[in-house]
């Protein structure tokens, strides 16, 4: 089956009936194929809302948690899926700041890939009547990880340099077009033409190939003496390392996950040479620990996409009945933008 060329949900509105059962994608064991399963439609409790779940992303992040391949191991057997977007159609008791018919978009550890989700209410951000519900789905978790990265934890300031890697993946592509829109001159960093040429694409100033040898002396020339102030790294491995020198004296280095599948090595006795910073991101404890903070960053995110100046890049749309294609789509290194399930 090949993908679906557009959602058939966007005109109207999906309707927002109780359904007595829902599928939802299940692992039952880490190293058996996810099975499509049906389960008991949930209630929300107190404070929670129901979502209809109308579209979810496929990241890095649920390929890993589903192989049992992250740091972190849910019981089993439990719902994958970690980004969506949809419409409330039940309210818990209690719960105020949302309504039924609210279209809504979010994202949780575990559980999103599926028809209908309860999810507390102040853990879901308003997704605006003009907004595609399927660009929502893909919004709030990489952008708000990358907004999250240069503006509180990077201080990534206007006229500045960035340098991103792994330009085209979930966080990589968010962080260019964020980096853009606060200011930056953008250096983005891929691997063949063809994703050198989507980051160009997504506005980056210019552009190195990852597979150069040279790429690190690339790098500083186009930053110049001064070197890059921040560096976003999504991928670990070894760029983390070639990453950190293209630094400047102060500069920042990001590390926002291992995408490559190592964790990066890093001589310590570098961050003395050049005064810089080696910074971890992790959205999920600034949202635990900081809510209020994480809140304002999230609207900020939204306003930006109202605005025009982030645009997720979405690929394909797949129906759940058709998740091991998309999967295979998603965890294929020469995909470019968002791989969707529309449940």
């Amino acid at each position: 089956m090949t993908p679906l060329a557009t959602p058939p949900w966007w005109w109207p509105d999906p309707p927002t009936e109780t359904l007595p059962t829902m599928q939802a994608l299940r692992v039952h064991a880490f190293d058996q194929p996810l099975q499509l399963g049906t389960l008991p439609v949930p209630e929300p409790a107190a404070g929670q809302v129901r979502v209809r779940v109308q579209a979810c992303g496929i990241s890095f992040f649920d390929l890993l948690i589903a192989r049992g391949g992250y740091q972190w191991r849910p019981g089993l057997p439990f719902t994958v899926g970690s980004e969506f977007a949809g419409v409330v159609d039940a309210l818990g008791p209690g719960t105020t700041g949302l309504a039924v018919g609210d279209r809504v978009g979010g994202s949780v550890s575990i559980g999103a890939w599926c028809q209908q989700l309860c999810v507390p209410a102040d853990a879901l951000h308003p997704v605006a009547p003009q907004a595609a519900l399927d660009e929502a789905a893909v919004l709030f978790m990489p952008y708000g990880t990358a907004l999250y990265a240069l503006r509180e934890r990077g201080h990534l300031q206007p006229g500045e340099t960035l340098l991103v890697l792994g330009a085209t993946g979930t966080v990589g592509a968010a962080a260019v077009q964020l980096g853009k829109a606060l200011g930056a001159r953008v250096i983005g960093g891929a691997t063949g033409a063809a994703k050198c040429a989507a980051v160009r694409a997504a506005g980056a100033d210019a552009v190195v190939d990852l597979g150069a040898e040279d790429w690190k002396d690339q790098v500083k020339a186009l930053a110049g003496p001064q070197g890059v102030e921040v560096v976003a790294v999504p991928v670990g491995g070894a760029a983390t390392d070639t990453a950190f020198r293209t630094l400047g004296w102060g500069g920042r280095h990001l590390v926002l996950g291992f995408a490559s599948g190592s964790i990066g090595q890093l001589k310590g006795n570098l961050t003395i040479v050049k005064g810089a910073s080696l910074v971890g991101v992790d959205l999920r404890q600034f949202k635990e620990r900081q809510p209020d903070a994480a809140r304002v960053l999230m609207q900020d995110v939204a306003a930006l996409h109202r605005g025009g100046r982030i645009q997720p890049l979405i690929t394909s749309r797949w129906p759940l009945a058709h998740h091991a294609q998309a999967c295979a789509q998603a965890g294929d290194r020469a995909t470019v933008g968002r791989v969707l399930l529309l449940p």
